[in-house]
Parts: structure tokens; sequence; C-alpha cells
């Protein structure tokens, strides 16, 4: 059974946007943040009451909280939080300087905490609740094409998950995440065509994510019928690699 609530964040395109759709489809009603709030309501435009379309910045730290106060306002509650927001960089360690590793970091390590906590907060009262995040398999490749600012942004989601995990499940609360392997998104669009033939190659499944092999995962990830798993890290890459 899906949430009757949710938040899903970086909705406008991608695995954000292919997640609503899938709610929504399973009769869920959907708070849909991003930067671009009018990319959501077109490519949504007949959901109706179903959907609300919030503009946030998931690195503006201080606005957070207000963004949650009024999603769960919308919703009258909310029993599911799928985090799909954030930003990638491909500088490499000589290019990166303070302030880029600084904006990574605060978008997807820093806004991704404030942003759990303040939605697991609404969730204690009713004591319950699921929380899927994002992380990266380069966090465990040291890269594909992303540079260290990102790495380790996604290593710190995969520290989160774990730890949050273990704070809110006596609340119960479920925290998790999936760990894609290369998407085929408008984030890697621009990407070299030799590095996405190459993850293509060491793919055993001989091709790129599609957005909505990652969002089922995550659908699953926030639906009663993942009500025992939590802590998890759930690598969804086509086989990308072997432990």
């Amino acid at each position: 059974m899906s949430p009757r609530t949710a938040i899903v964040t970086g909705a406008a395109s991608g695995i954000g946007r292919e997640c609503t759709r899938m709610l929504l489809a399973a009769g869920c009603s959907v708070v849909a943040i991003d930067l671009k709030a009018e990319a959501v309501q077109a490519a949504f435009s007949d959901a109706g009451d179903a959907l609300r379309a919030l503009s946030a910045d998931i690195g503006d730290i201080a606005r957070l909280r207000e963004t949650v106060d009024r999603a769960v306002a919308m919703l009258g509650g909310v029993d599911a939080l799928l985090h799909f927001a954030a930003i990638w960089t491909g500088k490499t360690w000589d290019e990166t300087e303070p302030n880029e590793w600084e904006r990574v970091l605060r978008i997807n390590v820093t806004g991704t905490f404030f942003l759990a906590r303040y939605v697991a907060e609404k969730m204690i009262p009713n004591g319950r609740g699921a929380i899927v995040l994002t992380a990266s398999d380069s966090a465990k490749v040291g890269g594909v094409a992303g540079g260290p600012a990102y790495v380790a942004s996604k290593g710190a989601v995969i520290g989160l998950t774990h730890s949050l995990a273990k704070a809110l499940g006596p609340k119960g609360i479920r925290v998790n995440a999936v760990n894609p392997g290369v998407v085929r998104t408008p984030m890697t669009a621009a990407w070299p065509t030799a590095v996405k033939d190459k993850a293509i190659e060491l793919t055993p499944l001989g091709r790129l994510a599609e957005p909505d092999d990652i969002a089922s995962v995550a659908c699953f990830l926030a639906s009663e019928q993942a009500k025992f798993v939590t802590g998890e890290v759930i690598e969804v890459n086509g086989g990308f690699y072997f432990d």
C-alpha cells in the first residue's frame, strides 16, 4: 500500500518527476518541491488537488522549516518524504575551490539532514513515517564523472541514512536510501558520451538506468510493503559493480 500523503523533492525532472507520477497514480496526495515549481505544475497539469507544487531551495537552510511547515499544512499531515533534490559537480580535486565544496555539501548534505529532521518532527506525533534519501554509487567507486565534492556528499548521505534510521526507528519512522548507478536524466545529459558508454559496458544489464527504474524502488521503500525495512541503502545499478 502506498503512502497517503508524501513530500517529493526534485520533482520537476528525472527521478523525482517519475516518483511523483507513480505516487499520484497510486492515489497519493503529493506536495512536490523544486526550484522550478512551474515546471512541476506543467508536468502534472491534470493532477488536480492531488498535487501541490512548492518552489524551494534545499540549500536555503534558514527557510527549510518554513517550507516543511507549508508542505505539511497543505497535506494535512505527512506519511513519507522522498528526497531527490541535489546538485552535481564534475570539478576535479585540483579544480575544486572552497566555495564550490561548501555549496555542494550545503545542498546535498546539510539540506538533506535538516529537511529529513523537520519532516521527521512532523511524523513523530503519529508514531510512523517513511523517509527515502538518494545516495549514489559514486560514493563506492570514487566517482564516475562527479568530482570529490559530489562523491563526498553522497557518501555522507549513506552515513546519514544509517544514523537517522537508528535514531528514528524507535519513534516508528523508517529511513532508507536508494543508491543509483548512472541514470539517464538531465543531470547526466551533458556527460561525455565516452563516460556513459563505459558505464554501459560495465553494467551487466547493458544499459543506463531510466528514472522510473529508481523511482519504483523509492516508492517501494516508502510503502507498507517495506514496513520492516530500515537503515538500508538499496543498490539500483543494473549490476554496475559487484562487491
